[in-house]
């Protein structure tokens, strides 16, 4: 809770979870942070002291449940109230009279029980707020580390939990952009971490990784694999949403919006020597004997089935004539390391989606031969496939969607890639020798990219360094630098922009 009196206001949040204790009264005091719980039909009191003129503010992140909250005046008189959520919400009123003022909040569903993300303004700060993560411990529990990823390996110390104290429950406040959309997990009792500008301690890092978990008070998970034989408190990772998070509107399905049809195929590359699995998204429009449609094809077909939902995001695109009805190629992995060579700008392997696997959907499929109306995509190796797919192929492949490509990889003679080395910006190098090609670009980048060792070749720097030579150059390119990491949290969302800057003629904000 904070207050000023030159521009009077008092926030405070709610963290309600399954620990029961005692109802009671609770002062709030400004500055500090309180951790409460109730249980399920019971109701949270707090006192706060205002002075007449105080504007307060109430605000909580609910997480799909509503809150009560109810406000008294110094003489119990009820004053303020509103119901909060099921999304982040808040409740603001201004004091009418010195004193101390009463707050009581209560789950609407008397059977429920949840848990609240305590978030909170910085005074002087627009840009950030100050989140609070909670963990009750065990008898045993000596340390608890927030594991956000790439921060926790530049100051491992900072992300240490706080005993409340003598008291089971740990804390850890921790400034966060308000437009991050971020996955973590939660160590208890885990190895000391070194700064991984001091090098790599591989064991402590195994032994974290090991006691992670999601963070049990959070029900939000993401990456849960529901046919894992671990234990439920073990899957998945939690997710953490700002307010000012952007927006994914186009990941769920919406009533009255058909589906269309995801076809399965097992295809066999002559040339590479193995099988893999071809999805095929067909539109509610699709028919044989029309115009043939825009094609886009895209890399990981089991992520841009599962962790994107893919065909969902082009139904509702579709019938919101954000891009035309288009016909969709996910072209999977084939087994063992085939991913880490093949989508390395692996020139043997472009040449197969060329001479082979094209030709092979054009018999069976109406779709597009006009590079201009043809997006090959991809996140990560498959972003950086697919640039170099159009460097190589441009009479192919005119448009170019990379999702935090790996530009940091350097391939080798041999087709094979490293993450280290001495020529990270090697793709953009290649764009720099080459004549300029008839492409356009949509690239995007999160702003937790970068390199925890403190190295420059990480996918932030190199992919602005990308598009510095792209435009430099003379190409189109749409840029985007979203408030996240290296995962399909945001990628979900940004695949969306993609399409809409490439086919749609839209820009991505």
């Amino acid at each position: 809770m904070s207050a000023q009196r030159a521009i009077p206001y008092v926030l405070f949040l709610v963290v309600i979870w399954t620990r029961g204790i005692s109802a009671g009264q609770l002062e709030l005091r400004l500055g500090q942070v309180h951790e409460s719980s109730f249980s399920s039909g019971q109701a949270q009191s707090f006192v706060v002291s205002l002075a007449e003129g105080d504007f307060a503010q109430i605000a909580m992140n609910p997480r799909g449940q509503v809150v009560i909250v109810k406000t008294y005046d110094p003489r119990g008189k009820p004053f303020r109230g509103a119901e909060l959520g099921p999304e982040e919400d808040r409740l603001n009123f201004v004091a009418e009279g010195a004193g101390a003022y009463g707050v009581e909040v209560s789950a609407k569903d008397k059977h429920a029980s949840g848990t609240y993300t305590l978030i909170e303004p910085i005074p002087g700060d627009r840009e950030n707020m100050a989140v609070t993560f909670l963990f009750q411990g065990a008898g045993d529990t000596h340390n608890v580390l927030v594991l956000w990823l790439p921060y926790v390996g530049v100051a491992p110390d900072e992300f240490l939990m706080e005993r409340v104290g003598d008291s089971d429950v740990w804390y850890k406040t921790i400034k966060v952009n308000r437009k991050m959309r971020l996955a973590y997990t939660l160590a208890p009792n885990a190895a000391r971490l070194r700064p991984m500008s001091l090098g790599f301690d591989n064991d402590a890092i195994t032994m974290t990784a090991a006691a992670a978990r999601p963070d049990p008070l959070n029900p939000k998970r993401y990456r849960i694999d529901a046919e894992s034989v671990d234990a439920p408190e073990f899957r998945g990772n939690s997710v953490l949403e700002m307010p000012d998070a952007p927006p994914q509107p186009w990941i769920l399905p919406r009533p009255g919006i058909p589906a269309g049809r995801v076809l399965k195929f097992p295809f066999k590359s002559a040339s590479l020597n193995n099988e893999r699995e071809i999805a095929v998204y067909l539109p509610t429009q699709y028919s044989p004997q029309t115009e043939p449609p825009p094609l886009i094809m895209l890399f990981d077909e089991d992520a841009y089935l599962s962790l994107i939902p893919t065909p969902t995001i082009l139904d509702n695109l579709i019938s919101e004539k954000r891009i035309p009805p288009v016909v969709a190629l996910l072209v999977g992995n084939a087994p063992g390391d085939a991913r880490d060579r093949e989508l390395a700008c692996n020139p043997e392997f472009d040449r197969a989606l060329v001479n082979e696997l094209l030709p092979w959907a054009h018999r069976q499929f109406n779709f597009t031969n006009d590079p201009r109306r043809t997006v090959i995509g991809g996140s990560s190796r498959g972003g950086l496939a697919a640039a170099c797919a159009g460097l190589w192929y441009p009479e192919t492949f005119g448009n170019v969607l990379a999702q935090s490509g790996s530009f940091h990889i350097i391939p080798s003679s041999s087709g094979e890639a490293s993450d280290s080395g001495s020529e990270p910006n090697w793709l953009a190098r290649r764009f720099i020798s080459s004549p300029k090609k008839p492409l356009r670009f949509y690239l995007d980048t999160g702003s937790a990219e970068f390199n925890a060792t403190g190295s420059a070749d990480s996918i932030l720097f190199c992919t602005r360094t990308l598009r510095d030579v792209l435009r430099a150059k003379g190409y189109e390119v749409q840029f985007q630098e979203f408030e996240g990491g290296h995962d399909y949290l945001s990628w979900r969302g940004t695949l969306a922009d993609g399409l809409i800057a490439l086919l749609g003629g839209g820009a991505a904000q």
